[in-house]
């Protein structure tokens, strides 16, 4: 079980917000007992599915990506910013005949164009392609990364700015977003009585990415015995919570992401810590 990391200080693929801050220690796919009992084959089928499908999207992503001839000012029209997540945001800008795409509490990276619409990184396998509209108006943007696709809608300047601005009073007073305390909790318990995570309150992205970890989460959690505290230890530069969960045989550092409007978990991840 090696501990994925994620920090404010890593690179895009890092800290996909999507479907990243995937618990290390393998969360599983199922909404809770009754809705795996419903399932029944189904569910195995819909599994497969997923896996294959991520599994080409990978493919895809991994490939060998080769830059083409592209003219600077065509790249104007991309600029701008985009949202990735409720505190994530994409900064896309150029620098003379260079291509940038910098996520929120990251440093930029350079993009090569491999298409009209579609830039590639080298220092990681993701890849960003732009969204138009019928007018040919630029409206969003698609991450590729990890065997995933994930979406952020063109946003203004001023929107981008203000989400920056709330986030840097959270770093500054150590605020965690609303609703992460009590979601990391409820995780929790879930793995303590059933061994399963609660997909039912995970976005779409996280639990397909959790249902790639399967199987390895129940023993970590059988080992560490009982929930005793959970303490906010502090807010991360891309806007993720960090907190210390002390069990009464182990402690786990916990990174969730800030929830979605519907208070769905979009990203979370388990360390077992000294």
């Amino acid at each position: 079980m090696q501990p994925i990391r994620v920090r404010p200080d890593s690179l895009i693929p890092r800290a996909i917000l999507a479907a990243a801050l995937v618990a290390a220690v393998g969360l599983t796919a199922i909404a809770d007992a009754r809705g795996l009992a419903r399932a029944g084959t189904a569910s195995v089928q819909a599994t497969e599915s997923a896996a294959a499908l991520r599994a080409r999207r990978l493919a895809e992503q991994t490939r060998p990506h080769h830059e083409v001839p592209f003219n600077p000012a065509d790249f104007d029209k991309f600029v701008g910013y985009y949202q990735l997540a409720p505190m994530a945001f994409f900064h896309v800008f150029r620098r003379g005949d260079h291509y940038f795409a910098q996520l929120t509490g990251q440093p930029p990276v350079r993009e090569y164009p491999e298409s009209a619409t579609k830039f590639f990184a080298t220092v990681v396998a993701a890849q960003i392609s732009f969204v138009t509209d019928a007018r040919g108006r630029v409206t969003g943007l698609v991450l590729h990364q990890n065997g995933y696709r994930s979406a952020a809608h063109r946003v203004s300047r001023q929107t981008a700015a203000r989400a920056a601005a709330r986030l840097q009073r959270r770093i500054q007073h150590n605020v965690p977003a609303p609703g992460t305390a009590a979601a990391v909790r409820a995780q929790i318990l879930s793995f303590e009585q059933t061994g399963h995570a609660l997909y039912a309150q995970m976005t779409a992205g996280l639990a397909a990415a959790a249902r790639a970890q399967a199987g390895k989460a129940g023993p970590l959690f059988r080992s560490l015995g009982a929930l005793q505290s959970l303490h906010h230890y502090k807010v991360l530069g891309n806007g993720a919570d960090d907190y210390l969960a002390t069990f009464a045989h182990g402690r786990l550092e916990v990174i969730i992401a800030p929830l979605t409007a519907g208070g769905k978990v979009q990203g979370l991840f388990f360390h077992p810590v000294p």
